[in-house]
């Protein structure tokens, strides 16, 4: 009897501890399933707020890219805007002064014909460098490097900053010519800087003041620096002359300034388009004693093409006096500026107002060129040129655009779409006659086109 008792006990005792157990792991599931319950929770939480997340950042990204393309198409848009007005302004400010000997200006008018042309190349430059500066930021600027003599972008630098350096009562002195020397630059993109350079050593300089150019090289790196004898710069000052949208004193540069305070944008670019090259651009000032700015490039290593002081055009053009241009244009102003260059080049000149009347006119002409803007009334010049390419009657003819459209992206477009050249307002006179010189000579001669 005792021994069931006692089997009977530890029966008892194994069912309890197995009861106990069971209670156990069902306590134990119950909790599991509830932590199970609240990470799921968290999770679907977790998961919402990410999506959330998610949208607002989509949207943020698409205002963001709304907000470019408006900034994008601002910018467009102030650049034709100011640049067809300025293309006449400049224009006839040249032509006054290009008529100085068939209709002689005052000493007076001279020199009011002349603040004209500084001031409105001042416009054009400060409307380029906002441009150039937003094309940097965006991370789109182009370059074309290749093989250049810097000599020669320093020496057509200073020929351009001559006139104004003249009328402001500085000197400038460039350096002689000199085989040997060849950086790795975008040609174009080097000139911007040195004419940046050379704009600002002339403005900020005293007048009668002198501004000398130094081209130096050593080791595997050229140097070009622009020095001014002006009153130069404070030393704390000189790096925040490359930050954007530095306001600087006139009279901390220059004590007969015209009072206007000067925006540091075309340093920024400057310094920026140096380092997109490869380069460096630096300044050192001692106050009173003028200011120096030094870029520095690399070497261009030997290449089986010509540096670009080898390839400088020599080639004589067509006579323009015998040329026939058709002019596609719209706005008054300008038309009335080409019919006065025209006059003084020589040329026989059609306009057309639209695009639909310059093809009629272009069929029935066979002009020796058409200068072509590509903002028309009816359609775009490149409908224009394609319509142009796709007559027989005038496929041949060469056309040349001129238009406000100035960034790489429209030359570059122009240049796929077959234009012989992309000039941009403002007009510069010289180029245009030397641009229809080139042109007409490289193309079929008229008698030959309308034989045809």
């Amino acid at each position: 009897m005792e021994m069931v008792l006692f089997l009977t006990a530890i029966l008892l005792t194994g069912l309890l501890g197995a009861v106990r157990l069971a209670m156990r792991a069902r306590a134990e599931a119950v909790r599991l399933r509830a932590i199970n319950n609240a990470l799921e929770s968290r999770v679907a939480e977790r998961t919402r707020c990410l999506r959330q997340a998610l949208d607002a950042a989509g949207e943020q990204a698409q205002a963001l890219a709304s907000a470019n393309q408006a900034r994008a198409d601002f910018l467009s848009g102030m650049n034709h805007a100011l640049r067809t007005p300025l293309h006449a302004v400049i224009g006839f400010a040249d032509l006054l002064t290009r008529n100085a000997d068939q209709e002689p200006l005052t000493r007076k008018q001279g020199r009011a014909v002349s603040e004209i042309r500084v001031a409105g190349s001042r416009l054009l430059g400060l409307i380029d460098r906002i441009l150039d500066f937003s094309d940097i930021e965006a991370g789109a600027v182009a370059l074309s490097m290749q093989r250049v003599d810097p000599l020669l972008i320093v020496r057509q630098a200073v020929e351009a900053m001559r006139a104004e350096a003249e009328a402001l009562g500085v000197t400038l002195q460039a350096p002689a010519a000199s085989p040997g020397y060849a950086v790795a630059a975008d040609p174009d993109r080097l000139r911007q800087i040195l004419l940046n350079l050379l704009s600002n050593a002339v403005r900020h300089n005293l007048r009668g003041g002198t501004v000398l150019i130094e081209v130096h090289q050593v080791g595997d790196r050229i140097t070009m620096t622009v020095h001014d004898n002006g009153p130069g710069i404070a030393p704390e000052r000189l790096e925040s002359l490359f930050q954007p949208f530095c306001r600087l004193s006139p009279r901390e540069n220059r004590p007969d300034a015209d009072g206007q305070m000067v925006l540091g944008v075309g340093l920024a670019v400057a310094r920026r388009l140096a380092q997109a090259m490869g380069g460096t651009l630096t300044a050192a000032s001692t106050p009173g004693e003028g200011a120096s700015f030094t870029l520095e490039l690399a070497v261009a290593l030997a290449s089986a093409n010509p540096i670009e002081a080898e390839t400088e055009d020599t080639a004589s053009g067509a006579e323009l006096s015998d040329m026939t241009i058709l002019y596609i244009e719209d706005n008054a102003a300008n038309i009335t500026l080409m019919r006065h260059v025209m006059g003084a080049l020589g040329p026989a000149l059609h306009i057309a107002e639209t695009g639909t009347q310059g093809l009629d006119l272009a069929r029935d002409l066979r002009p020796d060129i058409i200068l072509l803007d590509i903002h028309l009334p009816d359609f775009d010049g490149f409908e224009v040129k394609a319509r142009l390419a796709a007559d027989p009657l005038t496929q041949d003819l060469p056309v040349v655009a001129l238009t406000a459209g100035s960034s790489p992206t429209d030359a570059r477009r122009g240049c796929d779409e077959g234009f012989a050249a992309w000039l941009t307002k403002p007009l510069d006179i010289a180029l245009l006659a030397s641009t229809l010189q080139q042109v007409a000579a490289s193309s079929p001669p008229p008698a030959r086109r309308r034989a045809a």
